[in-house]
């Protein structure tokens, strides 16, 4: 698992486990809070396949937060940026993603992550099967 994953990743993962992880790790660490979840806008950058080039397609709204986690005289920061307004789940995140790179409760997170890469993949195929399922097989033999 890599952290740069970690991001995308827990924004789908199932909330209440990922509010228990958080409360898990508050209790262990100090956590400063070094920029409150603030709402934002993104331009979202779209690829044009006809002429290969990039254009901006609109703006997305995001919440990020900048925490530090203390644990002795050591501090380590993490950060995170999620879709719409969400600021729970962006302080969650964010010290989810200082643990992950300080290396405290790697296990737990790997272990949310993980259940959430399957849980993302099962999602998918049923959507995949839908959308076959609606798939139409036209004949364009020439008939002569």
């Amino acid at each position: 698992m890599k952290r740069e994953d970690l991001n995308y990743i827990l924004q789908k993962a199932d909330f209440p486990a990922l509010e228990e992880l958080y409360n898990k790790i508050n209790s262990e660490l100090k956590i400063v809070v070094l920029q409150s979840p603030v709402q934002q806008t993104l331009l979202q950058p779209i690829f044009d396949p006809i002429s290969k080039g990039e254009f901006y397609g609109g703006e997305i709204l995001v919440t990020t937060t900048i925490v530090q986690l203390s644990k002795g005289d050591n501090t380590y920061k993490g950060w995170a940026m999620v879709q719409d307004d969400n600021e729970k789940l962006s302080l969650y995140i964010a010290v989810c993603d200082g643990c992950f790179g300080a290396g405290f409760f790697k296990e737990e997170i790997e272990a949310l992550a993980a259940q959430t890469v399957q849980n993302i993949q099962k999602m998918q195929k049923e959507s995949n099967k839908r959308v076959n399922a609606t798939r139409v097989n036209f004949d364009l033999m020439a008939q002569g």
